[in-house]
């Protein structure tokens, strides 16, 4: 295996749906550590949240809602982190 440079670490952890089809095809990335992994997760979930937003205020992006894998990525990413840190995760709290 080999060691993926930092700056491409720092892309796949920043920008995680630009490097992995779903959250489950992250955590089994065996090149990134598992604080990267949780931090992507985070990430991914941040996006995934204004997606949601900007689809109930009317604001849809050029390709949601196109593709029913993208429906319930919030759900996939909650699982993918359940999955890496146990069956019970601390929450974070709503912004």
């Amino acid at each position: 295996m080999t060691r993926l440079s930092h700056q491409r670490l720092n892309d796949k952890t920043e920008h995680p749906e630009s490097h992995y089809r779903t959250p489950d095809d992250l955590i089994n990335d065996q090149d990134i550590s598992f604080e990267r992994k949780i931090k992507a997760l985070d990430i991914w979930e941040q996006d995934a949240r204004q997606m949601l937003t900007a689809s109930g205020e009317g604001m849809p992006g050029n390709e949601e809602g196109i593709d029913p894998r993208n429906h319930h990525m919030l759900g996939q990413v909650e699982r993918a982190r359940r999955q890496i840190m146990g069956e019970n995760p601390k929450r974070k709290t709503s912004h």
